[in-house]
């Protein structure tokens, strides 16, 4: 069980959910699973990974199409009628499938490994038959085609020639009795035709009136000579409902036999959206994947938390579960060790859900079956509760809940009450906690704590860093350092009385000198040691610099080599061709000057082997580079630069922003490693427009206005991907989105052509153009 709200767990999933395409994904995501498997977090860990790896080298998955029909779908099955809108839902249900699976035969391609995610695909199931069956009988528009049925055709027909007669002799009486009508006009009243006659023929106009103006000047009245007609069109309408709902209820019959299988590729498709989404999120914002490991330690590092702004968080280290088991924040307020405890607690969640993380990729998470959380200091009033009491009633529950396989986020742990009291209570709590075998973290304010992670093994002190110049917190977390209030420091800064600031580091030095002397031992020595770290950083910085202008130099004198070599083959091969163009001279004037007695089989043997002169191709490499682990090197394949990660034989894996690919060594060369003026946080990268290229781009339900950015990016991207025929998908609806997109193809400088499309190429709802 998790405490998914004190973590503000829900918000996270808020920020995911804006990257899925349909709300079926929307609600899988809020309907997270609170129970861990680290078989399953590590199968939603490897998913993710898999998808980010193909939106870098294919692009996104095309789900378009998918739409919300799982209550048509089980309706039908339970016997419902689909109406037409419901039919081609299933279409779209259908193509995309499709799609979805030549996405997935592109990755195999160009050798993208994704076998945790392509399952997903290899379950759904495209029946073509009936797919054929329904847009053979209802057109894009939504129209039951008049060649569904035979019987629909003749009842339409017959339709049609009445409709025609009926007009006729409509404007036959507009003509004979113009002078008995208000205007030359054939209007419709209760589903009938009429011809508008002057109030004063009302009773003389053979016919049926059906309404009369407001002005009471007009009457409205279907001729009699047209009743016989217009009954038959009555009925023959009335046949033409009945056999367009035959036709419907067949298409639903088929629909109902593949009703099972259309409701596993939905689910099927909806979890690659939810996978795609976590994938895009991690993109979008610059996360990482890390390791997940099997057991209760983690080491997180440069960890922010997700729902603070990214370029003004600051990172923190935190490391739990190895050395000690507990780990006690104190300082000031504001200082940042509420943010602290709900980054540890947040973040493995967001990992447990298969999400990436705003942490180094380095970083260690652990599985815990349960992260318990009592953060914050609302008082319960309903329950007439007490902040301590609040706070008591959370813990009691935890310790309730808690197992070995725990961790457990405390915030102020022991506030609100008596100092001494509430201090010894902390401690006793802690205690219980940690024979019990669960991780914890707690903040607090009370000085016995800090003492208290001193004299006990598997404790450590943290605090979050305070400026004393500034009065300001810089929220970065220092691990084995205890927190100071500053509160008397604070005040002096602030401008309180000399006389009384000296009273109170009287007090305080009398009541607490021993602590206050040992903290302040402790903290110096913490700064010692972060200033040897950092000057021994700068010394590697230093020292890495100079390695890679070795590099650098050897890679100069490597291609100046590369280049004699090169010169000297180009000079051998035509130091040859000269030759064996000169031998071949020589041959045949040998040939023409031997007498009877000259050996033909000889000769052909000495004109052979002059044309068989050449220069070996391939010419032993001066420099044959030794390629270890670690090493920074230039893959000639991709084009790209990457760290060899480990080799096993002749196969060398390089990684590539994320993941490790595997290469061969002629494919590799060793490269400088360019030296980092500043470490920033760094974001995976390798998107290719070109690879993103796909044959169709759909924009049903876009506006009108969104048109144009989505044509210009997605023309851009087909230019470089080298296309030549592509579909734009606008649908039919009114006509502004279809006459958007072939204004804008009449200006495109990328444009040789277009057409609508035809059978079997979505009609007058696909607009099909011819690149240059």
């Amino acid at each position: 069980m998790y405490d998914y709200k004190t973590l503000e767990f829900p918000k996270v999933l808020e920020i995911l959910s804006k990257f899925t395409k349909t709300n079926y994904a929307k609600e899988l995501i809020q309907n997270t699973c609170d129970s861990f498997s680290f078989n399953d977090a590590l199968r939603l860990k490897k998913e993710t990974e898999e998808a980010y790896l193909a939106l870098v080298r294919l692009g996104d998955i095309p789900l378009g199409g998918l739409y919300e029909m799982k209550d048509s779908l089980k309706r039908c099955k339970a016997g419902s009628i689909l109406n037409e809108a419901e039919l081609l839902n299933v279409v779209g249900l259908l193509d995309c499938g499709v799609n979805v699976s030549k996405y997935f035969k592109n990755l195999e391609t160009i050798k993208v490994e994704v076998e945790n995610i392509k399952k997903y695909s290899d379950n759904v199931i495209t029946p073509q038959a009936l797919k054929t069956s329904i847009t053979l009988a209802i057109s894009p528009e939504g129209r039951i085609n008049d060649n569904a049925s035979r019987e629909l055709f003749m009842v339409r027909r017959s339709l049609v020639s009445l409709e025609n007669r009926l007009r006729s002799k409509l404007n036959e009486l507009l003509s004979t009795k113009a002078s008995m009508l208000t205007e030359a006009l054939i209007v419709q009243r209760d589903g009938r035709m009429c011809l508008p006659v002057k109030i004063e023929y009302k009773n003389t106009f053979k016919g049926i009136v059906h309404d009369i103006s407001s002005s009471n000047t007009t009457a409205y009245i279907e001729p009699e000579s047209c009743l016989e007609t217009a009954n038959q069109i009555d009925s023959y309408t009335a046949e033409e409902k009945k056999q367009c709902q035959i036709i419907l209820k067949n298409l639903s019959l088929l629909v109902s036999a593949e009703a099972d299988n259309l409701l596993n590729n939905l689910e099927n498709l909806t979890t690659l959206d939810v996978i795609y989404a976590k994938a895009l999120m991690g993109k979008e914002y610059g996360y990482n994947s890390p390791k997940l490991e099997d057991k209760q330690y983690f080491n997180l590092k440069r960890a922010k938390h997700p729902l603070l702004n990214k370029e003004t968080a600051v990172p923190i280290d935190c490391e739990l579960g190895n050395k000690f088991s507990v780990i006690i924040i104190t300082g000031p307020n504001t200082g940042g060790k509420t943010v602290a405890l709900k980054t540890v607690g947040l973040l493995h969640l967001m990992v447990y859900n298969g999400m990436m993380v705003p942490a180094s990729e380095d970083s260690i998470f652990g599985a815990f079956e349960d992260i318990l959380a009592d953060i914050g200091d609302e008082q319960s009033i309903e329950q007439s509760l007490s902040t301590f009491s609040s706070h008591m009633t959370k813990i009691v529950d935890i310790l309730k809940r808690i197992t070995f396989n725990s961790l457990v986020l405390l915030d102020e742990l022991g506030s609100g009450t008596d100092p001494k009291e509430g201090s010894s209570l902390a401690i006793s709590i802690i205690e219980y906690l940690k024979k019990s075998g669960a991780r914890v973290i707690c903040t607090t304010h009370y000085s016995e704590l800090k003492n208290y992670a001193y004299r006990n093994e598997g404790i450590s002190n943290a605090s979050v860093e305070f400026n004393t110049e500034t009065l300001l917190p810089t929220y970065r977390l220092l691990m084995g350092v205890p927190g100071k209030s500053n509160a008397i420091e604070i005040a002096s800064r602030l401008g309180l009385n000399p006389s009384i600031v000296e009273d109170a580091k009287k007090e305080l030095s009398n009541t607490s000198s021993e602590s206050s002397e040992l903290i302040g031992n402790l903290e110096e020595e913490m700064t010692s040691l972060r200033n040897q770290e950092r000057e021994l950083e700068s010394k590697i910085k230093s020292y890495e610099a100079m390695v890679n202008n070795l590099k650098l130099e050897k890679l100069d004198l490597v291609k100046k080599t590369d280049k004699i070599i090169h010169d000297a083959k180009e000079e051998a091969k035509r130091i040859i061709e000269e030759a064996k163009e000169e031998s071949s001279k020589l041959i045949e004037e040998i040939k023409n000057m031997s007498d009877e007695n000259f050996k033909e089989h000889e000769l052909i043997a000495l004109k052979t082997k002059a044309k068989n002169l050449s220069v070996k191709d391939e010419v032993e490499e001066i420099f044959d580079e030794d390629l270890h682990v670690g090493d920074y090197v230039y893959v000639k394949t991709y084009e790209k630069y990457g760290t060899i990660s480990s080799i096993k034989k002749d196969k060398y894996y390089v990684n590539l922003g994320q993941f490790a690919i595997e290469f061969k060594k002629n494919e590799l060369s060793l490269a400088a490693k360019p030296v980092e003026k500043k470490k920033k946080e760094q974001r995976l990268s390798g998107y290719n427009p070109a690879s993103h290229a796909t044959l169709s781009l759909d924009l049903r339900g876009k506006r009108v206005e969104e048109v144009k950015e989505l044509m210009d990016s997605y023309l851009d991207q087909c230019a470089l991907g080298n296309l030549k025929q592509v579909s734009i998908i606008h649908g039919f609806g009114t006509g502004a989105v279809r006459k958007a997109v072939q204004e804008y193809l009449k200006t495109s400088p990328y444009v040789k052509s277009y057409r609508y499309g035809g059978e079997g190429e979505g009609l007058n709802g696909v607009t099909v153009v011819y690149l240059k």
